[in-house]
């Protein structure tokens, strides 16, 4: 038990999180960050009185007194000695307040609704470009609009208990797990910033570990075996769409894009003389449709074959875009989709996983194979390994387009 301020100043936890008693249920909370807090100890739960050394030993000890009297002679509740916690820390005001206020509809400062505290939370990492792709900011409000809103929303930081998330996320677990884990996830960030704001004296959310999860066999994308490729090349020839759709469902195929990536493929990113095909950098504030979901920019030389196709494009219509079937907007992702499902139950991202196999069985290096998709490096090839590789990847997706259009390796 420590009793002096010079104690207080010396003490540091030995964990984060932990306390040391000043006896009559006052007690010292320390963080890893050096941060300090005097915290009074009550039935139900604890109570922070204010942060050391703004607040000092002498205050702390005042104010524990006037704290038992006021919720011994029931004037006020635990969740309103936390308000009044936050409005002062000098023992006689405290006393003041709880007589001039109507303490049962005290709310401690700062202290917001989960809805309030989701927004805040989802516009900090919209701000920090948490999320380069589309759908990938729209998830976590979808997450929480469908599944979340209507039982946290309207409940205050300090309302929500474990029990209350636990009895929303189980059975999603259940159901839909990928996305419970998601929700699960943005909840316990959420939590974890108030608690670290002084607004929770713990954070409530269990974690994944707590919930039953269902085994499942994990759904891929549909793909295609590399061997049939040619078979499709061929298919598309055959079919009566669009010189426009031909030529965009051909690039994906080689290029393994992504279909948004290829059906938003301007002409003034691709130089016909050379071939080159330069993807921009995503820039956060305009939010530009077709590019690469890492955010990066990701230049290729495209395949002789390709450049056969688009050249009549790139030089007719007055759209932007390469693929058109009006002349002014671009075709939809979901056209390529539906279209390929009509020669097998395949999607466009399908054909990355296609390619990759087709690398395993012709001795393609794995790191080239992952440049060539424009998938993030791991483990040590992360930090050493930082070339992407634009000559050699020429190169294979020469290879590969007379694979496909040719059945040669």
């Amino acid at each position: 038990m420590l009793n002096t301020d010079v104690q207080a100043r010396k003490w540091k936890p030995g964990k984060p999180g932990e306390r040391a008693s000043f006896g009559n249920s006052l007690y010292l909370r320390g963080y890893g960050d050096g941060t300090k807090v005097f915290e009074l100890r009550t039935r139900k739960t604890w109570v922070v009185l204010g942060r050391y050394p703004t607040l000092s030993l002498e205050q702390a000890r005042a104010m524990v007194p006037v704290c038992k009297r006021l919720l011994k002679d029931g004037r006020i509740t635990p969740a309103g000695l936390k308000a009044l916690a936050t409005r002062t820390n000098k023992a006689h005001e405290l006393e003041e307040l709880a007589t001039r206020q109507e303490v049962a509809a005290l709310t401690p400062n700062g202290m917001v609704t989960f809805d309030q505290a989701f927004r805040d939370w989802y516009n900090l990492q919209i701000r920090a470009n948490r999320w380069t792709h589309a759908a990938s900011r729209r998830r976590p409000i979808s997450c929480y609009e469908n599944h979340a809103k209507a039982a946290l929303g309207n409940l205050r930081l300090d309302e929500i208990r474990r029990q209350t998330i636990k009895a929303l996320i189980q059975p999603l677990f259940l159901t839909h797990p990928e996305t419970a884990a998601a929700l699960l996830g943005y909840i316990w960030e959420i939590m974890e910033r108030a608690y670290d704001d002084e607004l929770l004296d713990q954070n409530p959310c269990p974690r994944q570990r707590s919930f039953t999860i269902p085994n499942r066999k994990t759904r891929h994308a549909a793909s295609l075996h590399f061997s049939r490729l040619p078979e499709l090349w061929s298919w598309i020839d055959e079919q009566s769409y669009s010189q426009a759709m031909k030529a965009a469902m051909r690039l994906a195929v080689i290029t393994a894009h992504r279909a948004s990536v290829v059906a938003f493929m301007r002409k003034a990113h691709v130089d016909a003389a050379s071939g080159l095909w330069v993807i921009p950098e995503r820039d956060p504030a305009t939010q530009e449709l077709g590019l690469m979901k890492s955010g990066r920019e990701f230049k290729q030389r495209l395949p002789r074959v390709v450049m056969e196709d688009l050249e009549p494009l790139l030089s007719s219509g007055a759209s932007e875009f390469v693929f058109s079937v009006d002349g002014i907007h671009p075709i939809h992702p979901e056209s390529l989709r539906r279209n390929f499902k009509k020669f097998a139950d395949i999607t466009t991202h399908g054909f990355r996983n296609c390619f990759k196999t087709w690398c395993l069985h012709h001795d393609v290096d794995p790191f080239l194979a992952d440049r060539y998709v424009d998938h993030a490096p791991i483990g040590l090839d992360k930090n050493y390994r930082r070339d992407d590789l634009f000559e050699q990847r020429a190169v294979l997706a020469e290879k590969y387009a007379a694979f496909i259009t040719l059945g040669t390796s």
